[in-house]
């Protein structure tokens, strides 16, 4: 599937992962979204930062209420939007990912909630949904007047808008899942197309079959890292089993960092967008090289072609690590998971 800045956004999408040598998606969209997905984290850690967007103007951003414990939390920015310059009525939401400690508790797959649409209904009702992800995007708290979900529609609907792209990283990407599902129960006839990067899973099989229902399951494209974990979390085994992936997945793999496992290496945008910049002018889309760490330089990065081999193996071998360092941490007050990915630019 190819996915052009021309074509109908709502023609029909690949519902199945793909490696990136079995499919395409559009460089200059995918390069787009991943740029205004950047912006999203610049305008949350730089106060004086004017968002920007090449081929775009600002429309507005949005905020959000990262609740810590027992109500107790704070507002922050959480993404923008903006309104191309060349093509009447088309708007790029982009939200950002994590980048702070009340976001990394959030992130907690846990306890579960039901979805709700800004207008009409969904069927099935998604009850499944993480609940972490889900008030980040529909509670407010503090001074905020509006949940984020009345912001932006609010944003979006005061002009008339044709197209929507959508996008997020980490985070961000999740919450992107949830607003596409919104967009196609809300406003049906809007053309949508969601390409997201390093996003984790959203919810369980009614979300999935709601997603799929709407037509929104078929709008997602998930770009990842096929060594980042942060897109197979939480994981499929007890009690995270009823969470599955969506959308059409775009395999890249790079590796590297200090340590072997170095997680967040793996998962930063910024060394995403270095590997995109190169494979996406390929045929087929695959860059294997080498580069340094968007963060630390001296660490070097390693390109390679996705593997085809699933990530069960990988996977079970974190979670036998995991179980090890728990049993050695028992009665420990400070006991955590080994395996901890602090997403980041």
């Amino acid at each position: 599937m190819s996915s052009n800045q021309n074509d109908s956004a709502n023609d029909t999408a690949p519902s199945e992962a793909a490696a990136s040598g079995t499919m395409r998606i559009d460089p200059a969209l995918t390069t787009t979204l991943a740029n205004a997905s950047l912006a999203a984290y610049t305008d949350f850690e730089d106060p004086t930062y004017k968002p920007q967007l090449s081929g775009y103007t600002f429309v507005g951003r949005f905020y959000g209420w990262d609740e810590w414990f027992w109500q107790d939390g704070r507002v922050e920015k959480y993404g923008l939007i903006f309104k191309s310059q060349t093509v009447a009525n088309r708007f790029i939401v982009a939200f950002r990912g994590t980048d702070s400690d009340a976001d990394a508790l959030a992130e907690a797959f846990f306890e579960f909630a039901t979805f709700k649409p800004y207008r009409n209904s969904v069927s099935p009702v998604p009850d499944d949904v993480s609940a972490g992800f889900n008030d980040i995007y529909s509670t407010k708290g503090g001074s905020m007047t509006q949940t984020m979900q009345q912001q932006i529609f609010g944003l979006l609907q005061s002009t008339q808008m044709s197209e929507v792209y959508i996008t997020g990283h980490s985070l961000g990407g999740a919450l992107s899942q949830l607003f596409t599902l919104d967009m196609r129960v809300s406003f049906p006839n809007v053309k949508i197309q969601t390409i997201n990067f390093a996003s984790p899973r959203v919810g369980g099989a009614d979300w999935a079959t709601a997603c799929f229902n709407a037509g929104a399951a078929q709008r997602i494209i998930r770009v990842i890292n096929w060594y980042d974990i942060v897109p197979d979390l939480p994981p499929t085994w007890d009690p995270f089993d009823k969470y599955v992936s969506l959308g059409a997945e775009f395999r890249t793999a790079f590796y590297g960092g200090y340590l072997p496992m170095d997680a967040l290496p793996r998962h930063r945008l910024l060394n995403l967008q270095v590997v995109l910049k190169n494979c996406l002018p390929l045929n087929p889309q695959i860059w294997t090289g080498t580069f340094g760490d968007a963060v630390y330089p001296a660490y070097t990065m390693i390109s390679v072609a996705p593997p085809s081999a699933s990530k069960d193996e990988m996977l079970a071998k974190l979670r036998e690590l995991n179980s090890l360092e728990r049993s050695s941490r028992e009665g420990s007050s400070l006991a955590e998971p080994l395996i901890q990915c602090r997403p980041g630019i």
